[in-house]
């Protein structure tokens, strides 16, 4: 799909789709009234009827399986920041027991990686744009820092692995959230779908019926159509447009840092 639409609000999107259906479905009646008589259109309503039904339901399901995909696309991708927000705030959290400089160092790390990612790496993602790897060098960091930390007995061999755990849990959901970020329907799909949009819109212009009733049914099944298109469109894409997934869960674990300044250990 075009870029742009994933870049305008979504109630102008609705009502641009909206439009263009219900002026082309307008104008294909009139074009059929005048070209093909209503009542040799009558005459084979009931065929016109019976392959109607086969495409809508054919049109229903593939549009529902890939709705229901990228549904699931939004799950996978706002579980992924939720894990990653907090893989970042429980290393946040151990890291008070460590012993200076190393404390210090990793939280300093932490706070670098939530400003990356909310302020450099979220816009980019809201373009669709290219992420570089400078939370991936500054999760390398972080995990230079544990192993090189003198350990003292067991509790400090305990929290090591344990932060060495959150680190590589922090760079799979990191991973997940920038592969999600694009993923899309691909051309494939979405070309059988308007192909399936045309011809469940197109084939309602060839009932033959009294005409004001005829462009209800029309304009309905345009809207309906329009409707679902609109759907696919706005849930495409999980860090694009205007129905997205914010770093609220990130903002949180800044503000709980921020809010909660390091200590030294008791």
């Amino acid at each position: 799909m075009f870029d742009y639409l994933y870049r305008i609000s979504d109630i102008k999107l609705f009502i641009l789709l909206t439009l263009v259906s219900v002026t082309l479905s307008l104008i294909a009646i009139f074009l059929v009234r005048r070209f093909i008589p209503v009542n040799l259109r009558y005459i084979d309503n009931q065929v016109i009827g019976n392959t109607i039904s086969l495409v809508s339901v054919l049109y229903g399901v593939l549009a529902g399986l890939a709705a229901l995909y990228l549904i699931n696309n939004n799950s996978y991708a706002s579980d992924a920041v939720q894990r990653e927000a907090n893989s970042i705030a429980n290393i946040f959290r151990d890291t008070r027991s460590l012993k200076e400089p190393a404390r210090t160092s990793i939280q300093t790390e932490v706070k670098q990686y939530i400003d990356t990612v909310i302020n450099i790496e979220w816009p980019l993602m809201r373009k669709g744009a290219h992420i570089d790897h400078e939370g991936d060098t500054i999760i390398d960091n972080i995990a230079d820092e544990i192993n090189n930390y003198y350990v003292i007995g067991e509790s400090e061999s305990r929290l090591v692995r344990d932060l060495l755990e959150e680190n590589k849990s922090l760079y799979n959901s990191r991973q997940q959230r920038i592969t999600m970020s694009y993923a899309s329907l691909d051309i494939e799909i979405w070309i059988v779908i308007l192909i399936g949009t045309i011809l469940t819109m197109s084939i309602n212009y060839l009932f033959g019926m009294n005409f004001y009733l005829h462009m209800v049914t029309v304009i309905a099944a345009a809207i309906m159509t329009s409707s679902m298109i609109f759907l696919l469109i706005t849930l495409d894409r999980p860090f694009q447009g205007e129905f997205i997934i914010e770093p609220v869960a990130l903002k949180s674990v800044l503000h709980f840092i921020e809010d909660h300044p390091s200590e030294a250990p008791s």
